[in-house]
C-alpha cells in the first residue's frame, strides 16, 4: 500500500506541474437587428452597430451570468453640442499583439474605438479622436456612486455585488455626461465584481481611492479585509511561482501547518478515546440505566483526564476556516481561465467528472488508506471507505483549481495522520483485515 500511495503522489505532482499554452476563449456574434455581441470568459458585452454605442454588460462570476448594465441612451453616445453624432461605418478585428478585440466606429469628424481586453480583469477601454471637443453619455449601474469630476466616476451595485468605474485624465464628469477637454483621449473602464485584486490590475491608478470609497458606501466589511488578506497571500504565491497549481498547493501546505496544533489536539483526543474504548464498552454493558451509565462514563473521563468535547470543539473551530479558504480559492476562478493550463486539463476554472477524474482518483485512494490508518476494526474502516468513495463524487463539478485544493488537503491530512498516529504508537489495520481475510501465511 505504501508504494502505491507514493506512486500516486508522484503522478499527482507530474500532472499538476506539466503546463502548456495559455487558455483562450473569446467569441463574437452579429445579429440581424444590428446588435454585435462579444463574449469573453469574464463578461458579455453587446453593442448597437447602427448607433455606435455600448448596450448591455453581463458579468460571469462563479459560473453564473448577471446583468449589471442595461442601455438607456448612456452607452458612450457622442454629442457635438446638442447634436448626437451617428457613425458612418464600423470595423472589427483582433489585435494580434495584445490579444484585445477592437471595435472601431468612424464618424465624419473622427472615430471612437472600444478595446475589449482579453484578460480576466473585467476591463475595457474607450478611445476617441475627434477634430473638436465632444461630450459622451456614460453608463453607471446604480445611484450609489462617488466621483472626482476631473478623473473618475464610480458606481456600486448591491445585487449582484458589482462595481463600475471609469477613469480618464482627458474628461470631466457631470450628471451622466463626460466632456472631453480636447477632441481626443481614452477612458478606462472596470465593470465587474468587487474583487480588489482584479481592480488593482485593471485600474492601478485608482486602487486606493476605489478601496476607500467602497468602504465608505458599505461594500467592504471587517470580514472583507480578513478575506482579502488571504487572497493577497495566495496571489503572492501565484506571482512567485507563475502557476496557480503550485500556488494552491503551497497555500494549502502553509494553512495546514498553521492549523496543525488544532488538528494535533483533535487527533490526540480521538486516540485517547480509542484507547479507553474497551472500558467504555464494559460500562455500557454494566449500566443499562442511561443516567447511571452517563455518570460512570464521566467518572472514567475524569480518571483518565480526557475531555470528550475537545475533538469536536477543535473540529468546529477548523470548519469556518476551511470555508473561508474555499472562498479564497474560488475568488480566482476567472484568473484560472487565463492562467497556464495543465497537461490534460483544458481550464482550471471548469469542472466535471472527466476534467477532475485524476483528482477524484487521488482523493479516493488517500481516503481509503486513511481509513486503514485510523480504524481499529473492519466495520469502521469499511464505513470510512464508503464515505471516501462518495465525497469526491459530490464535489466533481467543482472547478479544477478548487479540486486541486481538496486533493492536496486530503494528501496532507493522510501524511499528518500517519505521523501523529505513529507518534502515539497507534496501529491501524491491513486491507486483509478490512475485508475479514486471514493474515498472509508466514514465509
Amino acid at each position: 500500500m505504501k508504494k502505491q500511495v507514493i506512486s500516486i503522489l508522484l503522478l499527482f505532482v507530474v500532472v499538476l506541474f506539466s503546463s502548456t499554452l495559455l487558455a483562450y476563449n473569446m467569441t463574437t456574434k452579429e445579429a440581424t437587428d444590428g446588435t454585435f455581441t462579444l463574449e469573453t470568459k469574464t463578461f458579455v458585452i453587446s453593442f448597437d452597430l447602427k448607433l455606435g454605442v455600448l448596450k448591455d454588460i453581463y458579468i460571469k462570476v462563479d459560473r453564473s451570468t448577471d446583468l449589471i448594465s442595461r442601455y438607456g441612451n448612456d452607452g458612450f453616445n457622442v454629442f457635438s453640442g446638442d447634436t448626437e453624432l451617428i457613425p458612418v461605418s464600423h470595423t472589427t478585428f483582433r489585435d494580434e499583439r495584445s490579444g484585445a478585440f477592437i471595435l472601431r466606429f468612424d464618424y465624419e469628424k473622427g472615430s471612437k474605438t472600444f478595446v475589449i481586453n482579453d484578460t480576466p480583469y473585467y476591463d475595457f477601454e474607450v478611445q476617441y479622436n475627434f477634430s473638436e471637443p465632444v461630450s459622451m453619455t456614460f453608463p453607471y449601474i446604480s445611484n450609489t456612486k462617488t466621483f472626482d469630476p476631473n478623473s473618475y466616476h464610480m458606481s456600486y451595485l448591491k445585487k449582484p455585488k458589482s462595481l463600475m468605474t471609469l477613469y480618464s485624465n482627458d474628461v470631466t464628469f457631470s450628471d451622466g455626461v463626460l466632456n472631453s477637454k480636447s477632441g481626443s483621449g481614452s477612458i478606462k473602464v472596470y465593470a465587474g465584481p468587487i474583487k480588489l485584486i482584479y481592480i488593482s490590475e485593471a485600474l492601478p491608478e485608482l486602487y486606493d481611492t476605489v478601496k476607500k470609497n467602497l468602504s465608505e458606501v458599505g461594500a467592504l466589511s471587517f470580514f472583507s479585509y480578513i478575506h482579502h488578506g488571504l487572497v493577497v497571500f495566495l496571489y503572492y504565491l501565484f506571482k512567485l511561482t507563475g502557476s496557480f497549481g503550485w500556488a494552491i498547493i503551497l497555500f494549502t501546505l502553509v494553512v495546514r501547518l498553521i492549523l496543525y496544533p488544532l488538528y494535533h489536539i483533535q487527533t490526540k483526543s480521538m486516540i485517547e478515546m480509542r484507547k479507553i474504548q474497551p472500558e467504555i464498552e464494559k460500562l455500557r454493558k454494566k449500566y443499562k440505566d442511561p443516567q447511571k451509565q452517563q455518570q460512570a462514563l464521566m467518572a472514567l473521563y475524569r480518571e483518565k483526564h480526557i475531555n470528550p468535547a475537545t475533538g469536536c470543539l477543535t473540529l468546529l473551530i477548523q470548519l469556518p476556516v476551511f470555508f473561508v479558504l474555499y472562498s479564497v480559492i474560488r475568488y480566482f476562478s476567472e484568473m484560472f481561465a487565463y492562467a497556464p493550463k495543465f497537461l490534460f486539463w483544458s481550464d482550471l476554472s471548469t469542472g466535471g467528472f472527466l476534467q477532475n477524474s485524476l483528482l477524484i482518483f487521488i482523493s479516493i485512494i488517500t481516503g481509503i488508506y486513511l481509513a486503514t490508518v485510523t480504524s481499529q476494526d473492519g466495520k469502521t474502516a469499511r464505513q470510512s471507505m464508503i464515505m471516501s468513495l462518495v465525497f469526491p463524487f459530490l464535489f466533481y463539478t467543482l472547478p479544477t483549481g478548487l479540486f486541486i485544493y481538496y486533493a492536496t488537503n486530503s494528501i496532507l491530512q493522510l501524511l499528518i495522520t500517519i505521523y501523529v498516529y505513529r507518534k502515539f504508537g497507534m496501529k491501524g489495520i491491513s486491507m486483509r483485515e478490512v475485508f475479514g481475510l486471514p493474515p498472509k501465511p508466514a514465509k
